[in-house]
């Protein structure tokens, strides 16, 4: 199920400052844009730990958005060296959607704030 964005968390982190606010949101959209294509890859090239913690990282910067489904599929990735692969390709392909999703959701906010 797709949810949106809660930017509560951010705002709480932010403290009213919408500059700080604005510049969390362009590295969270970097990160949604270019990590799933760096984790197919290296997926791909069996780098099942680096995977992992590509995975970990997006977990960090996404962290704030109040996700549950993005979270707990991150959590999932973030374990990579405990799933098969062909589980991992599963999640990815999930991680491409709800990436798409919650860059719309992003950006909205980016353009409100710009």
């Amino acid at each position: 199920m797709l949810t949106n964005v809660d930017f509560n968390g951010l705002y709480d982190i932010a403290d009213g400052d919408e500059e700080f606010l604005f510049s969390i949101l362009l590295v969270i959209e970097k990160n949604l844009k270019e990590y799933p294509a760096e984790m197919t890859a290296l997926l791909s090239n069996n780098a099942i730990l680096e995977f992992g913690k590509k995975a970990h990282k997006l977990k960090s910067s996404t962290a704030y958005l109040g996700h549950e489904e993005l979270e707990e599929l991150l959590i999932f990735m973030e374990d990579a060296i405990n799933h098969e692969k062909s589980a991992l390709e599963v999640k990815l392909k999930q991680l491409y959607t709800l990436s798409d999703a919650v860059l719309i959701d992003i950006q909205k906010k980016i353009e409100e704030l710009s």
